[in-house]
């Protein structure tokens, strides 16, 4: 259990900066609260009050007092009160309100001293809008002058949603609707569930303040020795309080370990107080695709549930760090992808929870998986000076970096886990045998799915996957919580996960739930309608469902299609009863209506996709002087967002029949109907090029691999990894498509060169007898670059060199049949004319179109 105290700390410093909110929404304080209070929190400058957001936030927490838990606002003398803690950060009288000062200074990453007043030189801050930090970045050292007037994007002052994390073009900024979100916030602050465990509730506010305070800026304005200054303003008043949150409590566990809670002590910043925990969760690829004798039977829910069980491995896994330790979530400084990040003070109490912890999970892994999976945990030790100096933060990402590197081939104990399983066969029986699903564990007569008996641990995979297509809410528990329906294994032997609709007020109060989340509520809609607010976890993703607008007779034939008849009404019932999509179903989304049946070919598209040159973006794609720990999580979150909240909320409103099996950090695994991945990757590549400020030194690179439904999960993502790696191989910020790696601003092109085949064709002016030619001629063309490059010279190997002859002779048999000699001529003319630009492309790339043509245009 986290100590009160500990949490309360975290809270002040969460919320130590709200009074900027409410500044800026102009909320009006009596001025005989100002007069009381003016000089308690508020520091002065030349004569006059400055830093008002202070009186702000305190006057934030008097007016909301009986809101808070009361647990939180207990405090045995002033000096530790949540108010003074959480306001006096700027005139600090105290060991712990100086521990909140030192953190904002830490989270800032610079000495500074910031201002919200309006004077002759300056916009009022309610004016300057949260520029973007992907705006200035640059691997190749081009940064723009740091002047606020060289950058052209910004954020709208809105709740987080799928579209508000797409910056705006600075000239549509407006009037920024401060008092409407500040509104919003005290009714979702007000209504916060769970107010009787500080915990949940904590995790619940942190929630809400991402929801609302991640689009306005932290810091507006500062002082140089000439005067105020506008600053670019590119860390938002979330994340600048959240990594506040996290420097306070380790500052607090540190002196309060060390006995040294005092103000010379909490100024010394040579000490290394701080301790940077990094986990990584090694085998993800490896478990989430790893096959078994029917694995293909429940694909789509089983990879579903191991997706999902992957995030939830790494979120436990940093949630038992916390518990060892004693630190809030707000701790937790960075998770996306398999990897987290932890700030703890350097205390001899913190390494013995560290390997204790590290132990213990990875004896849990080896148990139960085998060494298929585990967990590196890492740590370094750093300073106060090593966060602010320059360059500080880059050596501390290097040095943990390379630790992590280390670990990795030091995964498993092998002297204590090396060798034979001890007892394994025991677990087996000869009536249920081994696990048709993972061929490791031993099959429960409990777990039966259909034909098939499971062993416990795919069980759980196959029912999450289930469960997650149709409710929003999950809790986790201790293993001993009295749930209806929860996991044949507890994970970790430690928690317990449940799909639940209501709160469980009773076991919250019990202090059996964990955890609270809400994993789906912000990316389903652009508009956050909720009148309660619980903590958003974004580690499920869309998965296609047999929706009752998919319930007609056109969808039900295609869906049908070349089905025996007995065996149309059995799909039908299954559809209705299961709603997930099987790979096959999204596989005939392909297909299209024709004359005589239909066209096309049934088969999915496989997409991978990450960010190029992630690793050098984060140690040097900040200007030096803006290489701070702030910028560094921002950056990581405004990523990871983009996978997490934009991409399951694209397939949902867009692209329906496209399945999320993994988003997140810079990475994306995606399958669906193979027509609409080529359209999906298109939009991607849009939606990302303005999602990151039309920057052309923050890229993607993709693969598409085209392949039958029945084909083994292990296999789709080998080949779209080798699609992917091909791609960046060829130059990276490219696509592979039919082992045809192009430039993503060349499918526009191809798109055309598409749709014109399809226009000749549809009205008659070439056949179809012409579009396979033109697949031959295309491989001679191929040949031929081989030729030249190679400078073959034996006539026997020549032949490609005579493909333009015979295109020639094609497109005068095979176009404008019907058609005048005149007509005929002119067509072929023009025909010839584009079809030898295309053939001519880079790459092959004309391979991308002409086989598109040639798919969809096949009798199914």
């Amino acid at each position: 259990m986290i100590n009160l105290e500990v949490l309360k700390i975290a809270l002040a410093g969460l919320l130590h900066d709200i009074g900027k909110f409410s500044e800026r929404a102009e909320r009006e304080i009596p001025a005989n609260y100002i007069a009381s209070n003016q000089s308690l929190y508020q520091p002065e400058y030349k004569g006059r009050y400055t830093h008002q957001h202070s009186l702000h936030t305190a006057y934030f927490l008097d007016e909301n007092y009986k809101y808070f838990p009361e647990e939180l606002t207990r405090h045995s003398s002033d000096a530790v009160s949540l108010i003074n803690l959480a306001s006096k950060h700027h005139k600090p009288d105290s060991p712990e309100q100086l521990i909140i000062s030192e953190a904002d200074h830490l989270s800032s990453g610079i000495e500074r001293k910031e201002f919200e007043e309006t004077d002759t030189y300056t916009r009022s801050a309610r004016e300057i809008p949260l520029m973007t930090i992907l705006e200035d970045i640059s691997i190749t050292n081009k940064w723009k002058e740091n002047k606020p007037e060289n950058f052209n994007f910004v954020y709208p002052v809105q709740m987080l949603s799928p579209n508000s994390i797409f910056p705006i073009k600075k000239d549509e900024y407006g009037i920024p609707k401060y008092k409407e979100l500040y509104e919003k916030f005290i009714t979702l602050f007000r209504n916060l569930p769970h107010k009787s465990c500080p915990k949940l509730w904590f995790e619940h506010l942190d929630s809400l303040l991402l929801l609302c305070c991640s689009s306005i800026p932290s810091a507006t304005v500062g002082i140089t020795e000439k005067g105020f200054k506008e600053i670019v303003s590119d860390i938002s008043l979330y994340d600048h309080g959240r990594l506040t949150a996290a420097f306070a409590t380790a500052l607090y566990i540190y002196h309060s370990q060390t006995n040294s809670m005092d103000k010379n002590s909490i100024k010394d910043r040579e000490s290394e107080k701080f301790i940077i925990i990094e986990g990584n969760l090694y085998g993800i690829q490896d478990f989430i695709f790893s096959e078994g004798g029917s694995t293909v039977k429940n694909a789509a829910k089983l990879l579903r549930g191991r997706s999902f069980y992957v995030s939830l491995l790494s979120e436990l896994a940093a949630d038992y760090i916390l518990e060892q330790i004693g630190l809030p979530i707000t701790s937790i400084v960075t998770n996306a992808a398999g990897k987290f990040k932890i700030i703890a003070p350097n205390t001899e109490e913190t390494t013995n929870a560290i390997k204790m912890a590290k132990e213990k999970i990875n004896q849990w892994l080896i148990e139960k998986f085998y060494g298929e999976v585990s967990i590196g945990i890492v740590y370094i030790k750093a300073s106060y000076n090593d966060f602010i100096q320059q360059n500080g933060v880059s050596e501390l990402l290097k040095k943990i970096g390379k630790a992590s590197e280390i670990q990795k081939f030091d995964k498993i104990n092998i002297l204590k886990n090396g060798g034979s399983v001890t007892n394994y066969l025991n677990d087996f029986s000869s009536e249920f045998g081994v696990c048709p699903v993972c061929n490791r564990r031993a099959a429960r007569g409990r777990n039966k799915i259909k034909e098939d008996n499971l062993c416990d641990i795919c069980y759980d995979h196959v029912k999450i996957g289930k469960e997650l297509v149709h409710e929003n809410r999950i809790a986790i528990t201790t293993k001993d919580a009295n749930l209806k329906e929860k996991l044949r294994v507890p994970v970790f032997d430690k928690y317990q996960l449940a799909f639940v609709t209501g709160e469980l007020s009773e076991l919250a109060k019990e202090g059996k739930v964990i955890h609270f989340w809400d994993i789906n509520k912000l990316w389903q809609s652009d508009k956050y309608s909720e009148e309660k607010i619980y903590s958003f976890k974004l580690i499920n993703g869309y998965v296609p469902r047999f929706i009752e607008e998919m319930d007609t007779d056109e969808i039900i034939e295609k869906l049908t299609y070349g089905e025996k008849k007995e065996d149309k009404i059995q799909i039908l019932e299954t559809l209705r009863e299961d709603t997930i999509l099987s790979f096959h179903h999204i596989a005939k989304f392909a297909l299209e209506k024709s004359d005589d049946g239909y066209v096309g070919v049934d088969a999915l598209g496989v997409f991978k996709a990450d960010i190029d040159n992630l690793g050098t973006i984060f140690l040097k794609g900040l200007r030096p002087e803006k290489r701070t720990f702030s910028r560094y999580t921002t950056l990581s979150r405004h990523l990871n967002l983009f996978f997490t909240l934009h991409i399951p909320y694209l397939c949902r409103t867009k692209f329906k029949q496209i399945y999320t099996i993994f988003a997140g950090g810079d990475d994306l695994f995606l399958l669906g109907p193979w027509t609409d991945m080529i359209s999906f990757a298109k939009r991607l590549s849009e939606d990302f090029n303005r999602y990151t400020c039309e920057n052309s030194e923050i890229t993607l690179s993709a693969g598409i691999y085209i392949t039958k439904p029945d084909t083994p999960v292990l296999t789709m993502a080998e080949q779209s990894e080798k699609a992917l790696e091909y791609a960046k191989a060829s130059g990276k910020n490219r696509i592979t498509i039919f082992n045809v790696p192009v430039r993503w601003n060349d499918l526009e092109y191809i798109e055309n060169i598409r749709n014109q085949l399809n226009r000749w064709l549809e009205e008659q002016l070439i056949t179809r007898s012409l579009i396979y030619k033109l697949n031959e001629i295309l491989e001679m063309v191929r040949q031929e670059r081989i030729i030249r490059q190679q400078q073959i010279s034996d006539p026997r190997k020549l032949n490609a060199l005579t493909w333009r002859s015979k295109l020639y002779y094609h497109v005068i048999r095979n176009v404008g049949k019907g058609k005048t000699k005149e007509d005929r001529i002119n067509i072929a003319t023009e025909i010839l004319e584009n079809l030898v630009k295309w053939l001519e492309m880079p790459e092959e790339a004309f391979r991308i179109p002409l086989w598109q043509t040639i798919y969809m245009k096949r009798r199914a």
